[in-house]
């Protein structure tokens, strides 16, 4: 019934519009009990994103004071933290960069999602770096391109990182797109696997300066899929390596 569909689609899209007060009294009693708490819901989630902003950027100011007051440090000790405090900087640019998505409007327009893909796919390319993109129809769905182009940039972009190469592939199931990245690096552990679309999380193939990250990418791209209806799986492949699924309604 309506509430069902409205649950799952809550699910997905936590900013989904509220379920119409309509039908016999027992249903709009329902339908208003379910609004309310889809109403908490956003709520508490904007202000656990704002919190989180407002700490990383409350953090910058003694971050930029500690790298000042570095600079009249012994070279051994100011060579050994600016390395830590660079990588800090670029984590707390990152994750308010993440909760500035999160917290954004999905504007949906009609869009040819392999185009999309080829403008990045081609960037890469001209870049010198080893990223593919299958042939294939055109693929017109709904959705917010600067978002959509964040998500498959990530993807490319972690791919490349642990990989060396990218492999994209898009094709459509019934009545969803599937945006598939492959690549033949080393893969995830089982217990890396169901951790890596957290937040922050960094699994310990890139516990590195050279290859780790923010921990965001995969987060983002979760957060993405979900914003527009879909969702994103991972698995390593038979043959080796990893490939990230998303999933968009066509």
């Amino acid at each position: 019934g309506r509430l069902a569909a409205a649950a799952d689609r809550l699910g997905r899209d936590p900013r989904a519009d509220p379920i119409p007060l309509t039908g016999p009294p027992e249903i709009m009693e329902a339908a208003t009990a379910f609004n309310v708490m889809q109403e908490r819901l956003n709520r508490y989630v904007e202000d656990r994103t704002t919190l989180i902003a407002a700490v990383a950027h409350d953090l910058r100011t003694p971050l930029m004071r500690l790298a000042l007051r570095l600079e009249k440090a012994p070279d051994e000790i100011r060579e050994a933290s600016e390395e830590d405090i660079q990588e800090m900087s670029q984590r707390i640019g990152a994750a308010m960069a993440f909760v500035r998505d999160m917290t954004r409007h999905v504007r949906r327009q009609r869009l040819d999602l392999r185009s999309l893909a080829e403008s990045i796919t081609d960037d890469y390319a001209d870049r010198g770096e080893q990223v593919v993109l299958a042939p294939g129809p055109s693929l017109a769905i709904d959705g917010d391109a600067p978002a959509l182009k964040a998500l498959l940039v990530n993807l490319v972009d972690n791919a490349v990182k642990y990989a060396g190469h990218a492999e994209v592939q898009l094709y459509r199931d019934r009545d969803t797109v599937v945006i598939e990245v492959g690549d033949r690096g080393p893969g995830l552990s089982a217990a890396d696997a169901s951790h890596a679309f957290e937040p922050f999380f960094r699994a310990e193939r890139s516990r590195n300066r050279d290859t780790g990250g923010t921990g965001l990418g995969l987060a983002s791209v979760r957060a993405v899929a979900h914003a527009h209806g879909g969702a994103a799986s991972l698995e390593n492949r038979p043959e080796g390596g990893l490939i990230v699924r998303v999933i968009l309604p066509a």
